[in-house]
């Protein structure tokens, strides 16, 4: 019987250390950490939950959620955090998201990051490419997403277990028996949650202090990863009181445009003149129709863009989704079905209404030049009219 006693207050012990040490390091970065960070596009904060907290908890950061469009175009003086630099109109863009993130790996962050983001706004792009007949794969999802977020969203209580059990499944049907160790790990207990039957309900709750304790390990390790990371990159200017401006959107464009003109004019597809020679002028014919077989009609991202809204919804967050659209005159020359093409804008539009939660659609301007840079990403001009979509969803209430 001591010896149970005595097992049972080391397990105590244990566990009153591991809350006062991350309660500590949760304090030494709140005094650490800065605006500015919001630009960086880091893996520390991408991957973890620590640095995207108090990013949220700056009260005037606006989380803005995407992919390769915050990489690809960052040099663009239109890219939001250039264009709102010094919070230009009220407000701090915080990037979270690079190449290869897809809604999945966004529900896990959402999940994850709980009644952080309860009542908040936060603007999430949408890409068009994700709808794929093949969807997310495991080496994708595995790259970008952590277990820290998966484990996060399960011991989440605010989020309902029909909407867990839909989220294990979806992880174990993307996720191979054989990942790395960790990963391995987290799969069973998504597998757990995923079959409904009494054995695994059963285990289920058997198994859980074992994983809750693996999840506080982990969100204490990305504690002190995210105390090394701001550490390393100090920044002097802790605070910035925000500004409010009166921006003319017409004179915007007008700059995006005469911007934009001698950097696009070797092509009639509105591309940047460098991605057009490096991705297209050589084999400019042999791409003709290469694209007639494929579609955005039937895809499993729609399910995870589905959860995701579910999660949204669950957790008091308040979207802005941008239908971002593809460069309509190069995907009709690379025979992409136009039909096919709107009706995957209208179902986008249609998903986000049926949940109350605000929409832009972009898809008027596919043909629109240097709207995107490329075939997918958001150019001079297309960044404009997000900013300004953005700045009004953002100042909607506040002004």
């Amino acid at each position: 019987m001591k010896k149970v006693i005595a097992f049972v207050c080391s397990i105590v012990i244990s566990i009153g250390f591991l809350f006062y040490y991350q309660n500590y390091y949760e304090g030494i970065i709140s005094k650490k950490y800065y605006d500015k960070f919001g630009e960086n596009l880091t893996a520390n904060k991408f991957k973890g939950v620590m640095l995207q907290k108090m990013g949220a908890r700056e009260g005037d950061n606006l989380l803005m959620f995407g992919s390769s469009e915050f990489v690809a175009s960052n040099g663009y003086s239109t890219h939001p955090f250039k264009f709102f630099n010094g919070k230009k109109d009220g407000f701090q863009i915080n990037l979270i998201g690079t190449s290869g993130y897809k809604c999945l790996v966004h529900v896990a962050d959402f999940g994850a990051l709980g009644k952080n983001l309860k009542g908040q706004k936060v603007v999430f792009v949408l890409s068009p490419q994700w709808f794929t007949k093949a969807g997310i794969d495991e080496n994708t999802f595995e790259a970008n997403s952590s277990e820290l977020q998966v484990y996060g969203f399960l011991f989440n209580n605010d989020i309902s277990l029909t909407t867990k059990e839909e989220f294990a499944k979806r992880i174990i049907s993307i996720t191979s028996k054989k990942p790395n160790k960790d990963f391995q790990i987290m799969r069973t207990y998504c597998t757990l949650y995923g079959n409904k039957d009494l054995i695994s309900t059963t285990n289920r709750y058997l198994m859980t202090p074992y994983y809750w304790i693996k999840y506080e390990l982990l969100t204490l390790k990305d504690d002190i990863n995210s105390n090394k990371y701001l550490k390393s990159n100090p920044e002097l200017v802790k605070y910035q009181q925000p500004q409010h401006t009166n921006i003319n959107w017409n004179d915007e464009l007008k700059k995006a445009v005469e911007t934009a003109k001698p950097k696009s004019n070797n092509n009639k597809f509105g591309m940047e003149n460098h991605i057009y020679n490096s991705r297209i002028k050589g084999t400019f014919e042999k791409q003709k129709g290469s694209m007639k077989k494929d579609t955005y009609k039937v895809s499993p991202e729609y399910e995870d863009f589905k959860l995701l809204l579910d999660v949204c919804k669950e957790q008091g967050i308040k979207p802005l989704i941008l239908n971002i659209p593809v460069n309509g005159k190069w995907y009709d020359y690379a025979g992409f079905n136009k039909s096919d093409r709107q009706a995957y804008y209208k179902k986008i539009d249609n998903m986000v209404n049926s949940y109350d939660f605000e929409v832009a659609d972009f898809s008027m301007h596919e043909n629109e030049n240097y709207f995107l840079k490329d075939a997918s990403h958001l150019g001079w001009k297309g960044w404009v009219y997000v900013n300004e979509a953005i700045d009004k969803y953002y100042n909607e209430i506040k002004k």
